[in-house]
């Protein structure tokens, strides 16, 4: 835990490295000494199609970080700045960027580790 799953606008990709954007918001979950760095997970996906308010023309990041319960409010707000702060000057110049902290319910998830 956690899944940092990164969503971009496709002219995004254009604009700016997308592996270094996805090792960034990973830096950050690491930085937040919230998880054990082997158990985090962050992956991006690009939206080809899609709309951002009425303006033509503007893009999008929107990161999600999926978590195991039992963090407070502040831990989750300490998380998403920590993610920011590496993210913030290789994102300048896109429009909207927003993210939000999940709590995965304990008894839907399941994971096997093979070795």
């Amino acid at each position: 835990m956690p899944h940092c799953i990164v969503e971009y606008s496709a002219p995004v990709a254009r604009q700016l490295a997308i592996d270094t954007l996805v090792a960034l918001v990973h830096r950050g979950a690491i930085e937040s000494d919230l998880f054990e760095p082997a158990s985090i997970k962050s992956r991006g996906y690009c939206a080809e199609h899609y709309r951002v308010g009425e303006a033509e023309g503007a893009d999008f990041i929107h990161i999600t970080l999926k978590i195991m319960p039992g963090r407070t409010g502040e831990q989750k707000q300490h998380l998403m700045r920590c993610v920011d702060r590496q993210i913030a000057s290789l994102c300048a110049s896109v429009s909207s960027i927003t993210m939000e902290v999940l709590d995965i319910e304990r008894e839907h998830y399941f994971k096997r580790l093979n070795d």
